[in-house]
């Protein structure tokens, strides 16, 4: 539980930073005429969760695959028994 807060503290603690970076960028490129419009932060974000969103569905593949190997195994043993 700690450690899962812990990583949303430090999760939101780069998405701030990002976010002040491409603002301060975004602001000394309008001094002088130059409009980036970048946004780092949300980039930030988007990469983090979109990796958390691939750890998740390959373990759950994972479990999906060893649950369908005991189900065969469980259904031959009881189709040699039964």
């Amino acid at each position: 539980m700690m450690v899962m807060k812990m990583s949303n503290y430090f999760k939101m603690l780069g998405f701030y930073f990002f976010d002040f970076l491409g603002a301060a960028l975004n602001f000394g490129g309008s001094v002088f005429g130059i409009y980036l419009c970048s946004d780092w932060g949300v980039r930030f974000l988007l990469f983090s969760e979109g990796q958390r969103i691939n750890k998740e569905k390959i373990d759950r593949s994972n479990s999906r695959e060893d649950q369908e190997e005991e189900a065969s195994s469980l259904e031959q043993r009881a189709k040699e028994n039964g």
